[in-house]
């Protein structure tokens, strides 16, 4: 983490998050090609609505046995395990970029998830975490009236 000397308040300061959110991203990704890493499996997009989020994440190969979905306030946690393939005796592997092995992703919303609601549905090797946004959370309309 970086010294800051501006308020965390103010316009200014989001350069420094962002700053410093980068120089983390560079770190770990430079980590993760010397060492390997989980960190950025299952690769995911996720979609927002005012009233509701949608988490596809591509995970050919893992049975659903082996995903373990959690979900409380605004964080989703995604973890499990990819079983390596079996290899016949004798077999050389010359490359290896398929990753196997366990997984976690934490993925942080922007609103807090009505966990009651919460839905996933896995086809074709991908998953689809539908996740409603608490009623409570939702924006109000507020009516004026005249004096």
């Amino acid at each position: 983490m970086l010294f800051r000397i501006l308020d965390p308040q103010t316009k200014a300061n989001q350069f420094w998050r962002d700053f410093d959110r980068l120089n983390d991203e560079l770190t770990r990704s430079i980590l993760d090609d010397q060492f390997g890493s989980s960190s950025h499996f299952p690769p995911v997009n996720v979609y927002t609505k005012e009233d509701e989020a949608l988490v596809t994440c591509l995970l050919p190969g893992v049975d659903t046995d082996q995903i373990d979905i959690n979900v409380k306030d605004h964080i989703l946690s995604i973890h499990g395990k990819k079983k390596m393939e079996e290899l016949a005796e004798g077999t050389e592997v010359h490359r290896r970029e398929i990753f196997h092995g366990e997984f976690h992703r934490r993925l942080e919303l922007p609103f807090r998830v009505n966990q009651d609601q919460v839905s996933a549905k896995y086809v074709n090797g991908v998953l689809n975490i539908h996740l409603p946004r608490r009623e409570e959370d939702k924006p109000k309309k507020v009516s004026i009236s005249l004096g």
